[in-house]
């Protein structure tokens, strides 16, 4: 088997991979959106409201469901009023779905711009620990052949305490 051959087939597993990491992402971005979502929603409308109730207790009255929500910004906020999440679009077209932790500090950051989708982790520090998907961060090169390298549109990145580059793929 040649060097060629050998290449082209590990290539094609990386993009398997990513392939999957990426419907993995997207998978996960909804999840958190209709969860953000179903956490909303007042007790009455909750769809889960009859698992949680007491059988001897009778739901009496039904507020009429709204087919459809629309606004710019939505915030979710914790029993103590504070900001929990926020969803957020853009005038330039990008959408962010931020989440901070008790503290309020911003813990990840789902978010689909003009670059691509793109999913952060961030520590204790609010320092960037984790980058799946799109990021401009590691621009393109020249190889040690001489030939310019391109960027990758979606990546893994991982970094260390410190904020420096760990590891990425590609």
């Amino acid at each position: 088997m040649t060097d060629l051959e050998l290449l082209s087939r590990r290539l094609s597993k990386t993009e398997l991979q990513l392939r999957w990491m990426k419907r993995g992402a997207i998978l996960l971005g909804f999840l958190v959106t209709a969860g953000t979502a179903m956490a909303q929603l007042e007790p009455e409308l909750d769809p889960f409201r009859l698992l949680r109730s007491r059988p001897d207790q009778r739901v009496t009255q039904q507020a009429p469901a709204e087919t459809e929500v629309r606004s710019h910004h939505f915030v979710l906020v914790d029993d103590k009023g504070k900001d929990r999440a926020s969803l957020v679009a853009d005038g330039a077209g990008s959408v962010f779905l931020v989440m901070f932790d008790a503290a309020g500090k911003t813990r990840a950051n789902l978010s689909v711009s003009n670059d691509g989708p793109s999913l952060v982790f961030y520590d204790l520090s609010g320092q960037q620990r984790t980058i799946i998907g799109s990021t401009t961060l590691v621009g393109s090169h020249v190889n040690e052949n001489g030939m310019a390298e391109k960027a990758p549109a979606s990546s893994v990145v991982l970094f260390d305490k410190a904020g420096k580059l760990l590891w990425r793929q590609p």
